[in-house]
């Protein structure tokens, strides 16, 4: 009987060792696949001047001319100028909100944080489009006002480096905000209270004490910052190309799309930069933060009083209404307004809800609406999915697997959707078993997909760091397999942030234009592109419904969430308080 037993365990153990290497070799076979092998392509296409299916020779002399060329030194110049300036006032600005929000006594910081995520959840397109039509210098609405005051000329021009520079700075200044938030509030402010006493002022104070006690957050920002406005397309290819200042990302496009024949040397010599600058923030982040401590927080009572700040507190409370104002209420208005009229910039014209029965009942437009939700729904689903499983492989396994699956994660950091676009285009092509997969509706998603990740990623971490490892510990021990304990155990407790990363992974989705521009079909073109295109043949008006109509529909599914989570929870509490004691500890 013994035997018998002990033979049982042993095959049970084999099966779970085999599965459990099948598994992993198909997750790194994935891994590879899906990020690792279209990467490598950038190295490929930088050693031969052509597409895959060309089937040209391996040579350096494509590479040694784009580094020879002056367009290339440029393009680093105002990449590496627009990072440092729009990465400084990002982190900043963020900063110095997150801190009002914490530690202060503002009038209005308690709005501060729903505020920012509103801005976070508004599309990059959106934002610029809307300053377009405020900015533009032949008809834009605040130069319009302007005209109607009697000023001469323009009151402003958004396209150039001031516009890009604001735009940039405004756009990622949300992010900043949320990642240093939790610092903020963590922090111990009887620092500030000993400096005080000290006599050291208020801006001492902050720049002395409290500004170092967050150093890490704050580098850990400003790295996440600087790469993002590397990646940034949509801000660049719309105001910037326009003054004629291009950057990695729209360098790179116009070397694929804007030239013929493409040269795709160049665009790859670009890539193989950005790559390597990403890499150097990486390892500059770690040599500034060698050796230091942070520690703040201890086992003692810490101080969470808000700072008085006296009469300054007012000024700050302005400098909200400011970003709040420049950052999501002047764009939405431009945008609500244009969408109302039927030619943009002509009051006399009336309003009109005419431009959004056009969006809704013409078949080219409602296509555009319909494909986007598809790509939204399926694509945010994608992402926030792959962000889970291999966000928990970082943080709960070791070994090579967790190493393998950190670096292949990384990868889409380092790349803007122009890049990652371009790599997917030549990993289909270079494999004749892929080349049925270009042009198509899949390699667009998928791409999508990668690109969306690292935001994905962030909520992912999150969530699974609120996760003891001791529930899957004790899931383990009563003989659950590692999926079982995945799936029954993790996956349960995340779903609130599962919906939360698959809602906002899905308005990163339908707010993207570098993929689609690169990667669409021909008739399968999302909300992004056909508004694109709208503003680009003077349309502005259609393409601000278009916009409007996503925005609607997207803060309609978040309403319908947040009352479907409040009401669920009242339920919930009723059920509780309706069943006894003793029947809320039985299973």
């Amino acid at each position: 009987m013994t035997e018998r037993l002990f033979d049982h365990d042993r095959r049970a153990s084999m099966r779970r060792s085999v599965t459990g290497g099948v598994l992993k070799a198909t997750l790194l076979a994935g891994l590879t696949l899906i990020f690792v092998y279209p990467v490598a392509m950038i190295v490929l296409g930088a050693f031969r001047d052509g597409l895959p299916s060309d089937n040209l020779p391996f040579t350096v002399d494509g590479l040694l001319a784009a580094f020879r060329t002056p367009e290339t030194w440029q393009t680093l110049r105002n990449s590496i100028v627009l990072v440092v300036v729009c990465g400084t006032i990002s982190v900043a600005g963020g900063g110095l909100f997150a801190w009002i929000a914490a530690n202060t006594n503002v009038p209005g910081r308690r709005l501060l944080t729903p505020l920012m995520v509103i801005n976070l959840f508004v599309p990059p397109l959106f934002h610029t489009l809307g300053w377009i039509m405020l900015g533009n210098a032949q008809n834009g609405l605040l130069n319009q006002f302007g005209r109607a005051l009697g000023t001469s000329g323009s009151l402003m021009d958004i396209q150039g480096w001031g516009g890009l520079i604001l735009l940039t700075s405004l756009g990622y200044m949300p992010f900043a905000y949320l990642l240093l938030l939790g610092a903020f509030k963590n922090r111990d402010q009887s620092l500030d209270e000993a400096a005080a006493i000290s006599g050291a002022g208020t801006v001492r104070t902050f720049f002395t004490i409290t500004v170092p006690s967050v150093g890490p957050a704050i580098t850990g920002a400003g790295l996440l910052i600087a790469v993002l406005v590397f990646q940034s397309f949509d801000g660049p290819q719309l105001i910037g190309r326009q003054a004629g200042i291009y950057v990695f990302s729209t360098q790179i496009y116009h070397y694929v799309r804007d030239q013929a024949p493409a040269e795709y040397t160049k665009a790859f010599a670009l890539s193989l930069v950005l790559i390597v600058l990403v890499l150097l923030l990486f390892l500059a982040q770690r040599w500034m933060l060698r050796g230091r401590s942070f520690t703040t927080l201890t086992g003692k009572t810490s101080r969470r009083d808000p700072q008085e700040l006296g009469p300054v507190r007012w000024l700050l409370s302005a400098l909200i209404v400011v970003v709040v104002l420049l950052n999501f209420l002047l764009p939405l208005f431009a945008m609500v307004l244009g969408s109302l009229q039927p030619i943009f910039g002509v009051a006399s014209t009336g309003f009109t809800l005419d431009n959004y029965v056009t969006m809704l009942t013409d078949p080219r437009f409602s296509a555009s609406l319909g494909l986007t939700a598809w790509l939204a729904v399926i694509g945010g689903f994608g992402s926030i999915s792959i962000a889970l499983l291999t966000t928990y492989i970082t943080a709960r396994r070791r070994g090579l697997l967790r190493n393998y699956t950190s670096f292949a994660v990384w990868i889409p950091w380092a790349l803007p959707g122009v890049v990652l676009g371009l790599a997917y285009m030549f990993a289909v092509l270079y494999v004749p078993a892929f080349r049925g997969l270009y042009g198509s509706a899949f390699l667009m998603t998928l791409v999508l997909v990668v690109a969306t990740i690292p935001v994905s990623s962030r909520i992912a971490e999150g969530a699974l760091a609120q996760l003891s490892p001791e529930l899957e510990e004790a899931g383990r021990m009563s003989g659950a397999s590692a999926g079982r304990v995945f799936v029954t155990i993790v996956l349960r407790l995340v779903i609130p942030s599962f919906l939360a990363g698959w809602f906002l992974s899905a308005l990163f989705i339908s707010g993207n234009l570098a993929v689609p521009m690169l990667l669409a079909p021909p008739g399968l073109e999302p909300v992004s592109l056909t508004a694109f295109q709208q503003f680009l043949t003077g349309d502005m008006s259609r393409g601000a419904a278009l916009f409007m109509i996503i925005l609607i529909a997207a803060f309609a599914v978040l309403a319908l969430a947040a009352l479907s989570a409040k009401l669920g929870g009242r339920l919930l509490g009723r059920t509780d308080r309706s069943a006894g004691p003793l029947s809320r500890l039985t299973p």
